[in-house]
C-alpha cells in the first residue's frame, strides 16, 4: 500500500516554488479520489511545507504570479480580503454568497462579533513593545458547529505569526485542503496582501519569512496535462550576478 509522501519545499522564489510542488506532487503524489459518491474527484495528493524567504517575500507581495499559474485575475481577488468588500458582500441576497469568505471567518467569527484581526495587529505591537516573542499569536477560520459534516468547510484553518526582533515577523499558514495547481499562488498572494494592511505595515514590520503548511495539496486529474507542461523559471540576470558574487 502507497502511504501519501510528506514534501518539504525551500525557496527563495515564489514561482519555482510553486513549479517545484507541482512537479513532487504529480512524480510522487499519492492517486486518491476525494468529493463524494455524486462528484468524485481524482487526485495526486501529497502533505507539504513551503518555506519562503528572500525574494520570494518580495515577489507575493508585488503580487507577482509564475506565467503558467492558471489564475491570472489576482487584483479582483485581492479585493476579497478588504473591508471594503465585505461591507458590500453582506449585504447581497443569501443566494449570492459564497460558502465562507476567508476574509469573513476571520472578522466576523462566530456569532459575528469577533473581528480576530484587531487584536492579532494589537498582539503584535505588544510583542514589539516588550521585545518579548510570543506563540500565542493566531487567528482561525474553523466553526466546529458550522464546518463538521459540511460539504464546503473553509480550506484555511490558521494563520500565526511571530515577532522576531529587527522590525522581522514570521508567518505561518495552516490548510486542510489546497489545490495547488489552479490556487496555491493565488491563496498566499492575497492572504499576505491582507496581513500586510491590516497586521504588520500598522506595525512597521516586514514579513522575513512564510511557513506554508498543507495537510492535503492536490493536483485534480482534469488539470494534470495543463500542470505537466508547467516549467521553472530561470533566474533573474540580477540574481545569478548575486549568486556569483557570494
Amino acid at each position: 500500500m502507497k502511504l501519501p509522501p510528506t514534501i518539504l519545499v525551500q525557496e527563495d522564489d515564489f514561482h519555482n516554488a510553486w513549479a517545484r510542488a507541482v512537479r513532487y506532487v504529480l512524480r510522487d503524489g499519492l492517486k486518491i479520489t476525494i468529493g463524494d459518491a455524486s462528484e468524485p474527484k481524482p487526485i495526486r495528493d501529497a502533505c507539504v511545507l513551503f518555506e519562503l524567504t528572500g525574494d520570494a517575500i518580495r515577489q507575493i507581495e508585488d503580487r507577482e504570479l509564475h506565467p503558467q499559474f492558471p489564475f491570472q485575475h489576482i487584483d479582483p481577488y485581492c479585493e476579497e480580503f478588504t473591508r471594503e468588500y465585505l461591507t458590500q458582500y453582506v449585504e447581497k441576497p443569501e443566494q449570492e454568497r459564497f460558502s465562507y469568505l476567508y476574509f469573513e471567518r476571520l472578522v466576523v467569527y462566530g456569532d459575528g462579533d469577533l473581528d480576530q484581526i484587531v487584536p492579532l495587529r494589537e498582539c503584535l505591537a505588544t510583542q514589539i513593545d516588550t521585545g518579548i516573542a510570543s506563540n500565542r499569536d493566531q487567528v482561525i477560520t474553523w466553526q466546529a458547529d458550522a464546518d463538521l459534516g459540511s460539504a464546503s468547510p473553509p480550506c484555511l484553518q490558521r494563520i500565526w505569526i511571530r515577532y522576531l526582533g529587527d522590525q522581522s515577523v514570521e508567518v505561518h499558514l495552516t490548510w486542510r485542503s489546497r489545490d495547488l495547481y489552479t490556487a496555491w499562488q493565488a491563496n498566499i498572494v492575497a492572504i499576505i496582501d491582507m496581513l500586510n494592511r491590516e497586521v504588520i505595515h500598522p506595525n512597521n514590520c516586514r514579513i522575513v519569512k512564510l511557513t506554508d503548511y498543507a495537510d492535503s495539496l492536490h493536483i485534480y486529474e482534469s488539470d494534470s496535462d495543463g500542470a505537466r507542461r508547467v516549467k521553472l523559471l530561470p533566474a533573474s540576470p540580477q540574481k545569478q550576478k548575486g549568486l556569483w558574487e557570494y
